[in-house]
C-alpha cells in the first residue's frame, strides 16, 4: 500500500533529522545545518500525515493537521538559498567570499519569501481553501488537484497558488554551488542530491509523481546536511 510508504518516509526523514541535531551538536553547531534542522522539522510530519490520511477519512482533523505542513513549507524553504550561499563561503568557493555576494544570497532568499507569504497568509485566514486528492489507497489535502488524483468521479480539478516556482528557484541555486563543489572540490554530494530532487519531482510520473518526489527529498536532505557538515569551517 502506497500510505505505508509514506509512513516509511516519515521514519527515515525523522531519524536523519534527529540525526542531523546530533551532528550539528558534535561538530561545533555550525549555522548553516542549524538552518537546515529548522527548515526541515515538519518534513517527517508531511509525510506522516499523507500516511494517516485515508485511516482519518475527510474532515477538519485531516484539514487542521495539513495546514501547519503547508504554512511551515512555504515560510522556511527560502532558508536554503542561504544555506546555499554560506556553503559556498565555508567551501572558499571563488567569488562567493564578499560580503555583497552573501547579502545577494540573503536578499534573494527574502524575495522567495515574498513570494509564498502571502499564500501562507491566506490558507491562515481560510482565503486559500484546500481539497481532498486521491492516490491509490491515501488520502490527503492540498490546493492543487489534478485530474489523476481526484477522489470520486464529481470532483473537481483545482488549481490553487503556484507552488512550485520557489522550490525550483532554490534548487537550482543549490544545485549551481554543489555543481561547483564538485568541480573545484571534488565534493559531489550536494550536486547529486539535488540533481537526483530535480529528477524525482519531475512531472512525467503521473499519480506516482508525489511519493517519487518525496523519495527525492530524502535524497535531497541528505546531500544538504553531509555538504553542511564537511563544509562546517573556512579552509585554512
Amino acid at each position: 500500500m502506497l500510505s505505508i510508504s509514506f509512513l516509511l518516509f516519515a521514519l527515515v526523514q525523522l531519524a536523519i533529522w534527529l540525526w542531523g541535531w546530533r551532528e550539528w551538536r558534535r561538530h561545533d553547531r555550525p549555522l548553516a545545518l542549524l538552518l537546515v534542522l529548522i527548515t526541515n522539522t515538519l518534513l517527517w510530519y508531511d509525510n506522516f500525515r499523507i500516511a494517516i490520511g485515508s485511516t482519518l477519512g475527510e474532515g477538519p482533523l485531516l484539514y487542521n493537521l495539513t495546514v501547519p505542513a503547508f504554512v511551515w513549507h512555504w515560510i522556511m524553504l527560502p532558508l536554503f538559498v542561504i544555506v546555499a550561499g554560506m556553503v559556498a563561503r565555508r567551501a572558499g568557493l571563488p567569488g562567493a567570499q564578499g560580503k555583497v555576494v552573501m547579502g545577494a544570497f540573503c536578499v534573494v532568499a527574502v524575495a522567495l519569501f515574498a513570494l509564498d507569504l502571502p499564500s501562507a497568509i491566506a490558507l491562515l485566514t481560510g482565503d486559500v481553501r484546500m481539497y481532498p486528492a486521491c492516490i491509490a489507497d491515501t488520502l490527503r489535502y492540498t490546493v492543487t488537484v489534478t485530474e489523476d488524483q481526484l477522489c470520486a468521479p464529481g470532483d473537481l480539478v483545482i488549481t490553487g497558488p503556484n507552488a512550485f516556482l520557489v522550490p525550483v528557484i532554490m534548487n537550482v541555486i543549490m544545485l549551481s554551488v554543489g555543481i561547483a563543489l564538485w568541480i573545484q572540490r571534488g565534493w559531489k554530494w550536494l550536486a547529486l542530491g539535488t540533481g537526483l530532487m530535480f529528477v524525482a519531482a519531475a512531472p512525467v510520473y503521473g499519480p506516482l509523481m508525489l511519493p517519487i518526489a518525496n523519495f527525492g527529498e530524502i535524497l535531497f536532505t541528505l546531500g544538504v546536511m553531509v555538504t553542511c557538515i564537511r563544509y562546517r569551517h573556512k579552509p585554512a
